[in-house]
């Protein structure tokens, strides 16, 4: 067995998900198994990459360092009308203080099938595994072992153009699990008021004004089912969650396209003792080129997510993130970034904020091999539990055989 041993995480991993160890056992024996591959998914498109970075990571004057190898395999599969593609990919991680092992198991396949010129469909599965490092925000600071998380997602997209308005219908389904976490005194926080069930159905009309602009109303609705009523809460925080929003999207000749909306976020719950959330939701998401060689990115978003601070059900989070990056020449590119993120909740003066940025260089050594480093600097502040600053430098290499 060419996994790491010995680790009770390792162990824990494997008992979640058995398949996972031959998953990851084909990824570590190299280039035989990548040809062999080949011959059993022909005439699949196939491409493989393995990841080595390593790094240190300075928080509030503690610092760890870390090693990281992420090896990935996708297929792809490609006719007249229709098209098929997965991937697999496995983190083996060794963090100062913490243990070595497979920290997170990603598996995904997608199916496209072009039904007539102006109708489409599109479905998807996505299969992950997770397990935090122990100095993650989200975690007590006494913990042991972190909790597995396990994620299962399953989707599916129908479009259709007509003259000057696209319509498009979708459907998902969502599973989220997270096992128990284990603290310093051997106790164990039972996070079963985590597992939920998530289905949801929305869909966009949009409409052509002129070649370049066009408006339009996307939708979403779903409902999310917990499998136990939340610790903090003593209440089931089962409900519906209402998204609408109205923008608008361009594309000005391949310079600046993206798109830009505002709406209403509406969260509401079946238990009459917990409070329901409104506000405003914003969405967006442009690239601009500069010339062939550079490009400005910005994203924005509104989500809700459930809240672990006692007395609130849910989360309100606002982000924007903002990009530069550079082919300096054939051989050499870097990106600059910058994020911001607000925390907030319904019926609470508790409040976080978190601003971070962020410089990374590429180099391309041959057409297998590239390098890269980067710096990191984050803050953040809470109006409960403080701030903290973190500087991390990080550099490695990426392999890859397409």
């Amino acid at each position: 067995m060419l996994l790491p041993k010995g680790t009770p995480k390792h162990n824990r991993l494997l008992q979640w998900c058995p398949k996972c160890a031959l998953t990851v056992s084909v990824f570590a024996i190299g280039s035989g198994s990548a040809a062999l591959a080949e011959d059993l998914l022909y005439p699949f498109d196939l491409s493989t990459s393995l990841s080595l970075r390593g790094g240190y990571e300075m928080k509030d004057g503690v610092g760890q360092s870390y090693l990281e190898a992420t090896p990935e395999i996708s297929a792809t599969r490609s006719d007249e009308d229709w098209t098929l593609s997965g991937s697999a990919s496995a983190t083996f991680d060794k963090y100062q203080k913490d243990n070595s092992g497979v920290r997170a198991i990603n598996l995904d396949g997608a199916v496209s099938y072009q039904f007539t010129r102006r109708t489409k469909i599109d479905a998807g599965l996505t299969y992950g595994l997770d397990l935090p490092r122990l100095n993650d925000d989200e975690l007590p600071d006494d913990v042991a072992e972190a909790p597995l998380n396990q994620n299962f997602g399953a989707s599916a997209t129908l479009s259709h153009q007509f003259n000057k308005t696209a319509v498009e219908g979708r459907l998902g389904l969502a599973r989220a699990q997270m096992g128990p976490t284990k603290l310093d005194n051997d106790s164990l926080v039972d996070n079963g008021d985590q597992n939920s069930w998530n289905i949801s159905v929305g869909g966009r009309v949009s409409r052509e004004i002129t070649p370049i602009v066009s408006v339009f109303y996307d939708t979403d609705t779903s409902r999310t089912i917990y499998d136990a009523a939340s610790a903090t809460l003593s209440a089931k925080r089962d409900g519906w969650t209402f998204d609408n929003r109205l923008g608008v999207s361009a594309n000005f000749k391949d310079r600046l396209s993206g798109e830009v909306s505002i709406g209403q976020l509406r969260r509401t719950y079946d238990d009459a003792n917990l409070n329901d959330v409104l506000t405003t939701s914003y969405g967006a998401a442009i690239t601009y080129q500069l010339g062939n060689s550079a490009a400005l990115e910005l994203s924005a978003d509104t989500s809700l997510s459930p809240s672990t601070e006692p007395g609130e059900p849910s989360k309100i989070t606002d982000s924007v993130t903002l990009g530069f990056s550079q082919q300096v020449n054939n051989r050499f590119g870097y990106t600059v970034s910058a994020d911001f993120g607000r925390e907030h909740y319904q019926g609470s003066d508790r409040n976080a904020g978190r601003f971070g940025l962020g410089l990374e260089g590429t180099y391309v050594i041959n057409s297998y091999a590239a390098a890269y480093a980067g710096y990191r600097y984050e803050v953040s502040e809470d109006s409960v539990d403080g701030g903290s600053r973190t500087n991390a430098i990080e550099a490695g290499l990426r392999f890859t055989r397409p």
